[in-house]
């Protein structure tokens, strides 16, 4: 009862004068509660020019006692307009508490200026079989780089989520709050960890949902941890296909060092898949859950007859890759720096998850993809303070994992456990147990017992 009185002293508390936020309908919506300010941020820490970013509230509907700060993901994206989407999942929070979002900066939205930048879909890389090809492949990813770069250099140097979390920061100041509760889904929550990493005393709460776990001490040892996370996914449906096939887990690793000796045709998108392509684009599927491992079987049995067309995501892109050009994710992540570094990696986590290898985005697009980026890393993962509050985390069957990795670091952190497929529960799936819990934890403080689950 002592520490409840104490956390609702603390939140209640007279904070810092906030500047002047001019509240008004967000562009282009004048028919839904959120209301739009403009804050003015430094481009780069110290400097003296601004962007005009855009923030974005939900009123509290109840006396307010505070604020709670989203970020969906993306990492790109109108999070103003998520939001818009999204209100009745803040319901129990906005009885005491308003909901605040912003439009990140540099991407297309409402905050401007935007970097004039390809924002479509990036293929993932082949991995160059000799140093002229990786020389080729780096050459090609500055010049795609540099285009986008020319337009802002400063702002392109500063899209990283540590600079994002200055911004998110700086909302703070503005609306006056001492300390900060901060919900992080998705690539949100890279964006939540780099804001406890660099203001972990104006964190009251914060709360993760199917992230990444940004704060590895030790960056292979993270890919070897997410090789076993998703081979330990595809083990799920090797166990559910055996009921039918106990070979297929066989069949399946045959398939793919037949792609390796001889990419399998997929004539219906005009493309050819090697093995490691194979594994990319089934695991797409694999993840989706027990509604999509019928068709992945079949899959497979058309892939074995020379057919990989049922693999594809669709005709306009064929081949695995990722939508938003990747400005962010090169800030935030290791490059490669050479051929030989990237090879040996892909070779241990063959070796550490001989169904699915390396055929996830951080251990294989991420690196080949930002190598010869011409912005250094400058938000690399790097461990979370100790002395944090306790964090309350979720995911899925394939998202707990990282997230529960990022929760370690914290003494006194909880989890909540869900049974199934799918990916952000709190916003995207929005589920109601989730939604119960996030909202009691970053309305009073108080965590789920150990052990919860939702379904």
């Amino acid at each position: 009862m002592i520490r409840t009185l104490l956390a609702l002293t603390m939140l209640t508390s007279p904070a810092q004068a906030p500047e002047e936020l001019s509240w008004s309908a967000c562009p282009g919506d004048t028919a839904s509660e959120l209301r739009c300010a403009d804050l003015p941020v430094a481009v780069a820490p110290g400097g003296t020019r601004k962007i005009n970013l855009k923030v974005a509230r939900l009123p509290a509907t109840g006396t307010k006692r505070g604020t709670v700060m989203i970020n969906f993901g993306g990492p790109q994206g109108d999070q103003i307009a998520i939001m818009r989407t999204r209100v009745q999942i803040f319901a129990k929070i906005r009885e005491s508490m308003d909901v605040v979002t912003w439009d990140p900066r540099g991407y297309p939205g409402l905050t401007t200026p935007a970097l004039r930048c390809d924002w479509g879909f990036v293929r993932t890389p082949d991995l160059p079989k000799d140093q002229a090809a990786f020389d080729r492949l780096v050459a090609g990813n500055r010049a795609r780089a540099d285009k986008c770069r020319s337009t802002d250099p400063v702002l392109f140097d500063h899209m990283s989520s540590a600079d994002d979390a200055r911004d998110a920061d700086a909302i703070r100041r503005a609306l006056g709050e001492e300390r900060m509760n901060f919900i992080g889904t998705s690539y949100g929550g890279s964006i939540a960890q780099a804001y406890a990493r660099q203001f972990p005393q104006r964190v009251r709460t914060l709360y993760i949902d199917g992230t990444g776990n940004h704060a590895a001490r030790n960056w292979q040892r993270e890919l070897d941890a997410i090789a076993r996370d998703y081979e330990g996914q595809m083990g799920r449906f090797f166990t559910w296909a055996g009921k039918k096939d106990k070979g297929m887990e066989r069949r399946w690793r045959a398939l793919v060092a037949a792609a390796d000796k001889q990419p399998i045709p997929a004539p219906k998108v005009n493309a050819a898949y090697d093995g490691a392509q194979l594994r990319m684009l089934a695991f797409q599927q694999v993840k989706r859950g027990p509604e999509k491992w019928e068709e992945v079987v079949a899959n497979i049995a058309a892939a074995e007859r020379g057919d990989a067309s049922g693999f594809a995501v669709s005709e306009k892109y064929p081949y695995p890759g990722i939508p938003g050009g990747g400005v962010k994710e090169c800030l935030d992540f290791p490059r490669a720096t050479g051929l030989r570094e990237v090879t040996r990696s892909i070779e241990r986590l063959d070796t550490i998850a001989p169904s699915t290898g390396a055929a996830f985005p951080l251990a294989w697009h991420a690196p080949l993809s930002c190598a010869g980026w011409p912005a250094p890393v400058s938000n690399p993962p790097s461990p979370l303070p100790r002395k944090l509050p306790p964090m309350l985390g979720a995911g899925t069957w394939l998202d707990f994992a990282p997230t529960a990795r990022v929760l370690r670091q914290v003494p006194g952190s909880r989890s909540i456990t869900f049974d199934g497929p799918g990916h952000n529960l709190f916003a995207a799936m929005a589920n109601p147990c989730v939604i119960d819990h996030v909202s009691r934890y970053v309305t009073t403080g108080a965590l789920p017992p150990r052990g919860a689950t939702c379904a």
